[in-house]
């Protein structure tokens, strides 16, 4: 009975720490990045409700810095390695392809010339953040 109940003890020892969140979540550039691209997209919500559209610009072009920084790291979801596998590297580019959907959608915000444009590219940079955030963000909550 002490032999199960140790076991059993270990057991969910070991599977609570493998699940445990990577020691650096949270605490790298991309992650930075993130959070202020996250600011950003707050932000620029607000603007669309009260229908600014020089501030939505003016934030799009702090937005469209942040996505392109973004392109050059590696999420933790990936590696925190500098050199990727053939399997990460494969979701390293689907990560890329996602940035650049992500830039392509922020640079029409940017270049809308009305509140009509730039709420239909708002609502790609939605569709394209969601599926982005969904397939490489870390649950950094422990």
């Amino acid at each position: 009975m002490k032999k199960l109940l140790l076991s059993t003890i270990l057991s969910i020892s070991f599977i609570s720490s493998a699940f445990a969140a990577h020691p650096q979540c949270g605490e790298t550039e991309l992650a930075n990045i993130m959070g202020n691209m996250k600011d950003n997209m707050k932000a620029i919500k607000g603007a669309a409700k009260a229908d600014d559209f020089e501030k939505i610009n003016a934030i799009a072009k702090q937005l469209l810095v942040d996505v392109q920084k973004a392109e050059q790291y590696v999420p933790l979801a990936i590696s925190d390695k500098k050199e990727l596998n053939q399997e990460q590297q494969k979701e390293f580019d689907d990560y890329k392809n996602g940035i650049a959907n992500l830039e392509k959608a922020v640079t029409s915000l940017t270049t809308a010339t009305n509140i009509e444009e730039q709420k239909a590219a708002l609502g790609k940079i939605g569709k394209a953040a969601k599926k982005g955030h969904k397939a490489f963000k870390m649950d950094c909550d422990e």
